[in-house]
């Protein structure tokens, strides 16, 4: 197995790289600018708690402005149909964890839920509510659950200020896994503790079309607290697990059957919207208005305003009046637009693609003044226009009537007419500082040179500490043309690192890597061509991160060094990741004193920052080198604090790793419950997490686990299940070290053609990474009887692990040539050795160290024993011995020599299970049913244990066995 904590190697790129690219995209960029002057009042940003959570030393990210009127109630028209029968069953739902209203557009979707709201607000037996209204532009996960999280600050729990903090400072890494899902679990558990209700309502979900963003409303809804309650508004069934929902009784369904106006709800709506004495209804009127509208709500509300007080009109209103979804947009045009004055009709047409509408911004877009006045006139009027509730005077169109006015927008206006507002619409937008809302417009505008500058405004220079929203930025840089784009170096970075967020945590398509290539291309003849060597060492920053996610470590290496020649010492983000490209290669590669160096650097950079994020990943890197060069207690340090802050913030992506590194440390003090509870904690993470590296290395530190504690069955079943899972041309690296893994605990086991069977492919591999094949090797010829070449081999091994600072290989190198001394019957040498080792790893407290060498160790160590003046030495070794007692074997009755003259070779620990089967009469075949190995393995220990017992038979063997004193 690889050299503990060396396994602390990150998401598929080789090393912590995906929080070290977010702590990246957390770092600081500064206060977004303010509210311009003479901007009314929300307009602008909301109130989101990002400004007011920065505390001395914790930047957050600057987050692109939410539009506030997305979360405010619509208001009801009044008067409104008293509909009992659905209000109580909303009523009832909240016993459910969720409420689905599914209907097509004109059904009363909205305004049943808002006079629901309305009533049990007027009852006083209202929780709080949280209300977004969804578009298009939501698909973006991380845009989505901003939106989502700063709606409920309306809950008493300070949950959701915590949250959106969090998100704020998580931005998605490029080929890291999202930070969504690590924002929601501390989202969720600081609902969980406040333990109040609210109800969460989601208007118009069918606009999200992204998988992520279902799936992450999945995981939300199924770990949402019991008195909180969700609310979804949809055309269509939205793709959540509603089965198991429905199964579960977590489920409320409304459907648009059971929205449809009964008839005396449609007599009532007649009489409270027009005066039309339910009298004058005839019978053939009543029968005629429940064929044709069927209880549509919308057409219901579309005869009162064609009407406009002329009840005797609605047989021939009704005649004219089709509900097939293209007809209902067409009498939209003929029978309510048509009928408006026409500048009402220039109003309506000009501004139906704004999807809120303030006075303000419709004075910009016309060209005009006086639109507040108009707006207030039209919503009194009832024609399709909403005033959102709030302080503020912010306005939204019906759906359909929307649809109806763009369509006709287009018709008699023209493409280059809508244009032109658009483009005002985004001059507007910019002036109050909502930079997302005016880049939409300019792209509608199709003015691609404006979109792109405004892009750029907007990620600014320090990319990874200016953008969250990487889905969104790649929709919007999709559609500027490359001529354009050829203009913004900065932009293609930009592009390219969105590119990157794509398929993550899975590594790019080669589509996506092509794309990626051709923009990183175009950025860096960009920077050529205008001398900026400043921006040329962040694209090649970029294509370090790139190659070091596609494990070509020596093209990394080259291209983050010559990044850092360039960058600028000021930019600590982008000096930070190539740092720590090199730091990584030097980490995998054994060359700790220089890891070493380089990480202290990059932690400096992130503490200059003020970036906890960065700060941690340091913590825990340093922390796997210190263990390296055998500083438990200083690794031990590093990891328990960066795990108390990972778990603070709910990010498993530092967590998982960290108690790898913890669960490694433990191993070592023989603390192997705890070691095997960490390292259960790390392989579920990367369960869950999807993070195959994470998971075999805490399988093998299992591994590791089970057979220290004599449970050697378990462990083959788990390293044989690793052995089926992990390919070699699929993941070679994670091969390789399942592989050393298997040869290991051949070896233990005493299989020494099975051992030499896995190191002969280990060889086919390739060169070994700082050896830990040799080393196996040399154990292999140990366990042959060739101690003078393992000697040879260890001493090569030595000089090479202390030059590089890998004290903890160099630790265990020492004691297996001790334990060559001994074979090669050099006891002195062997003890002055192990004198060596004992005197450098008594103050960090090594037990398995020792422990795992079996036998022959506890024999050594005790003959050292008489010889060591040093009474803390002496206490310590009295320690490890008595470790050896407590092994497993021990408690079996397995004897130990006593002394170095009895035994010279001791018999390794499956040669001692063999030995005390043997002595219980057992046959050979019965003796390879019961350890699990084949015959032949059998009999090569029998001849093992007969040579080194000096017997001839069975009998004598037994009777060695009686005469061997314990410990």
């Amino acid at each position: 197995m690889p050299t503990p904590l060396t396994c602390y190697v990150g998401r598929s790129t080789g090393l912590t790289m995906a929080r070290l690219e977010a702590t990246a995209s957390a770092l600081a960029a500064g206060t977004a600018a303010g509210t311009p002057a003479g901007t009314p009042a929300g307009a602008g940003r909301t109130g989101v708690p990002e400004a007011d959570a920065v505390q001395a030393g914790k930047p957050v990210q600057v987050a692109v402005p939410l539009l506030e009127p997305k979360l405010l109630l619509p208001r009801l028209h009044q008067p409104l149909v008293e509909r009992s029968r659905l209000l109580a069953r909303l009523d009832t739902a909240l016993e459910h964890k969720l409420t689905v209203l599914t209907a097509p557009a004109g059904f009363g979707k909205t305004t049943l839920v808002r006079q629901w709201i309305a009533g049990r607000r007027a009852r006083g037996n209202l929780p709080p509510v949280a209300w977004v209204s969804l578009d298009a532009g939501d698909n973006d996960p991380v845009r989505f659950w901003r939106y989502v999280i700063t709606a409920c600050q309306a809950w008493p729990a300070d949950g959701a200020r915590s949250a959106l903090t969090l998100l704020s400072a998580a931005a998605q890494p490029p080929f890291g896994p999202s930070p969504v899902e690590t924002v929601l679990t501390a989202f969720l558990n600081a609902l969980t503790h406040g333990g109040q209700g609210g109800i969460l309502v989601l208007e118009d979900y069918h606009v999200i079309s992204a998988p992520a963003v279902h799936k992450t409303l999945a995981f939300f809804l199924d770990h949402l607290p019991a008195p909180l309650h969700l609310v979804i508004l949809s055309r269509q069934d939205p793709p959540l697990p509603l089965a198991r929902l429905r199964a579960r009784g977590d489920l409320c369904e409304v459907h648009g059957a059971d929205l449809r106006f009964s008839p005396a709800e449609t007599r009532a709506f007649l009489q409270q919207t027009m005066a039309v004495p339910l009298a004058t209804l005839s019978p053939e009127t009543a029968d005629h208005l429940e064929t044709r509208l069927e209880g549509w709500a919308a057409g219901l509300r579309l005869l009162a305003v064609a009407l406009q007080g002329s009840p005797q009109a609605i047989g021939p209103s009704l005649a004219t009046l089709a509900c097939s979804h293209r007809q209902v947009l067409d009498y939209f045009v003929t029978e309510v637009l048509d009928a408006q004055p026409e500048p009402l009709q220039h109003f309506l047409l000009q501004t139906s693609f704004l999807g809120r509408l303030t006075g303000s911004l419709c004075d910009a877009v016309l060209d005009r003044q006086g639109s507040e006045m108009l707006l207030d006139a039209l919503e009194r009027a009832g024609l399709f226009l909403e005033r959102l509730d709030g302080p503020e005077l912010w306005y939204r169109y019906h759906a359909l009537f929307a649809e109806a006015m763009s369509a006709e927008a287009h018709r008699r206006l023209g493409s280059p007419a809508l244009q032109a507002l658009s483009s005002r619409a985004s001059r507007w937008y910019e002036q109050q500082g909502m930079v997302a809302e005016a880049i939409e417009a300019a792209l509608a505008a199709g003015d691609m040179v404006r979109a792109a500058g405004l892009v750029e405004q907007r990620i600014g220079n320090q990319f990874f500490g200016r953008m969250q929203e990487f889905h969104t930025l790649r929709r919007w840089l999709e559609q500027v043309p490359a001529a354009v784009m050829q203009s913004h170096p900065a932009l293609c970075l930009g592009y390219a690192i969105a590119v990157a967020t794509g398929n993550a945590p899975e590594p790019p398509t080669p589509a996506a890597m092509a794309l990626m290539e051709g923009l990183l291309q175009t950025a860096e003849d960009g920077w050529r061509a205008r001398g900026n060597t400043a921006r040329l060492g962040e694209v090649f920053a970029f294509r370090a991160l790139a190659a070091h996610r596609l494990e070509k470590q020596a093209q990394a290496v080259a291209l983050a060094r010559q990044a850092l020649v360039w960058l600028p010492e000021e930019e600590r983000t982008w000096r930070a990741i190539s740092l720590t490209v090199v730091a990584a290669d030097d980490l995998q590669e054994g060359r700790l004193d220089s890891a070493r160096r380089t990480l202290l650097e990059v932690r400096a950079l992130w503490e200059a920052a003020g970036n906890r994020h960065g700060r941690r990943s340091g913590m825990v890197l340093l922390g796997a080198v210190y263990f390296g060069q055998g500083e438990l207690h200083l690794a031990t340090e590093h990891c328990r604090q960066a795990l108390t802050e990972a778990r603070e913030v709910g990010d498993g992506d530092d967590i998982g790793p960290t108690q790898l590194g913890l669960a490694q440390i433990l191993y070592e003090w023989n603390e192997l419950e705890a070691a095997g509870q960490a390292a259960q904690e790390a392989y579920d993470l990367g369960v869950q997490l999807a993070y195959p590296r994470l998971q075999v290395q805490a399988a093998l530190m299992l591994v590791r686990v089970q057979h220290a504690q004599g449970q050697t069955r378990l462990a083959q079943q788990r390293l044989a299940a690793l052995m089926a899972q992990v390919l070699p041309q699929r993941e070679p690296q994670l091969y390789r070290e399942v592989l050393a893994g298997q040869a290991q605990l051949l070896l233990a086991l005493g299989d020494r053609s099975a051992a030499a069977r896995c190191l002969t492919l280990l060889a086919g591999l390739g060169p070994p990474r700082h050896g830990h094949a040799e080393l196996l090797a040399a154990r292999l010829l140990l366990a042959e009887g060739r101690a003078e070449a393992a000697l040879d081999t260890l001493r090569c091994q030595l000089a090479a692990a202390q030059a590089a600072g890998r004290t903890r290989s160099a630790l265990e190198i020492q004691l297996l040539m001790a334990r060559a001394q001994v074979a090669c019957q050099h006891v002195q040498a062997a003890r002055e050795l192990l004198q060596t080792v004992l005197s450098l790893v008594h103050t960090e407290g090594y037990v398995r160290l020792f422990l795992d060498e079996g036998a022959g160790m506890a024999a050594l160590l005790r003959s050292t024993l008489p010889g060591l003046r040093e009474r803390p030495l002496t206490s310590y070794v009295r320690n490890v011995l008595s470790a050896f007692v407590a092994e497993p074997e021990q408690a079996a009755g397995q004897p130990f020599p006593s002394d170095l003259s009895g035994l010279i070779e001791p018999l390794s620990p499956q040669e001692q299970r063999v030995l005390r089967l043997l002595a219980t009469g057992l046959s050979n075949p019965e003796l390879a049913r019961e350890l699990v190995v084949s015959v032949n393995t059998v009999k090569a220990h029998v001849k093992s244990i007969y040579r080194k017992l000096n017997v001839n038979n069975r009998r004598e063997a037994a009777e060695a066995l009686r005469h061997l004193p314990a410990l």
